[in-house]
């Protein structure tokens, strides 16, 4: 680098000047003007991260929120904790939203996958100095458990998600065994396996709401070859349905729907991922979540291969989806949402994955 009246161009472009600190002259101060995306703003480096120049001279730098990140694209508060918190910015200006709910759980028995939380991206929302904006992160929904016909715990939705005026749903739970509905939300749950009298027929999956999600697939019973196969469906995403299970004997996976991406908290990211499910009796396996924080799903019963059966939990995300698991060659259990993404719960032979818990971010 070379020497201009005490101020150096760096090797990242980056004007260094001379230590301001009266107490010492060690050091330099680092300035730039940056024109990623659309910051256009003067910068400097505190050591460790680029920040804004105006933001600290103009106190334009809003508050609220469990991180506040500086990134090349803008300031970011992130949301993170479930329940009731405020953001209050210091400019008048526009803000890009992001609000995710949290998602729908699986059913208790032989279930469909449960529906991702809705999704909504604003890039234009516009805020007024001092003013406080409610914001609600939406909580999980818990998975169901218990078999025979009686749930011992049904499963249930996600919570809402809401930054002031911007709502998105909680997803919606899997149906289960004979007759258990699938619920409609953000994204709707996977369609139960139906007919405890053994008649073959498909129960469809809950509805999404336009804008935020898209429904769950259907599931169903048959028993061609005696053996009575039962497969829900997958949990509907926030970036397409989940996938009907199949007519087949043998049982194949049903995975979840994919999550929508979007990179206003930062990298682009997948968020609100469906839960899978998967046969009663299967040969290929339990479903894998929807990228985007899905939980991974589980067979019921694999008589062939006692330590298969167990789908993946879908990436992507702030956090990944959990996959489904097996203790003892037979007992499996459906993977978790992942917390903060907005993933549905996945079915499990014997335990049921819960969803995972909403986030809302805001960029300037």
């Amino acid at each position: 680098m070379a020497d201009l009246k005490n101020t150096t161009i760096g090797t990242t472009n980056a004007v260094e000047l001379p230590d301001q600190n009266l107490s010492s002259a060690t050091g330099t101060a680092k300035l730039r003007f940056n024109t990623t995306g659309s910051l256009n703003a003067l910068e400097f480096y505190d050591g460790g991260t680029w920040r804004p120049v105006t933001g600290y001279a103009q106190g334009v730098i809003g508050t609220g929120g469990q991180t506040i990140n500086y990134t090349d694209h803008g300031i970011v508060h992130i949301f993170t904790t479930t329940g009731g918190h405020t953001f209050t910015p210091a400019f008048t200006g526009n803000v890009q939203v992001m609000v995710v709910g949290g998602g729908g759980a699986s059913g208790y028995d032989w279930a469909g996958g449960g529906g991702a939380g809705g999704v909504v991206f604003n890039r234009s929302f516009p805020v007024s100095a001092g003013s406080g904006y409610n914001v609600t992160v939406g909580a999980e929904g818990r998975g169901g458990n218990g078999g025979g016909g009686s749930p011992t715990i049904a499963g249930q939705n996600g919570g809402n998600s809401v930054f002031s005026t911007i709502t998105a749903n909680g997803g919606g739970y899997g149906g289960w065994w004979d007759g258990g509905d699938a619920s409609g939300g953000g994204s709707g749950g996977g369609g139960g396996n139906s007919s405890a009298d053994g008649s073959r027929r498909r129960e469809p999956g809950g509805l999404g709401i336009t804008g935020q999600g898209f429904p769950g697939g259907s599931g169903v019973r048959f028993h061609d070859d005696g053996t009575n196969t039962h497969n829900g469906g997958g949990g509907g995403g926030a970036g397409g349905p989940g996938l009907d299970s199949q007519d087949e004997t043998n049982g194949q996976p049903t995975h979840g729907g994919p999550g929508a991406a979007s990179d206003i908290i930062g990298d682009t990211l997948y968020w609100g991922g469906g839960g899978a499910s998967g046969p009663h009796i299967c040969d290929g396996g339990g479903g894998n979540g929807g990228v985007g924080g899905g939980g991974g799903g589980a067979c019921h019963y694999v008589p062939r291969y006692p330590t298969q059966g167990l789908g993946r939990g879908g990436g992507q995300s702030l956090n990944k989806g959990q996959n489904a698991t097996n203790n003892d060659g037979h007992a499996r259990y459906g993977g978790d949402g992942a917390a903060n993404t907005g993933g549905g719960g996945a079915h499990g032979g014997s335990g049921h994955g819960g969803g995972g818990s909403g986030i809302v971010g805001v960029r300037y």
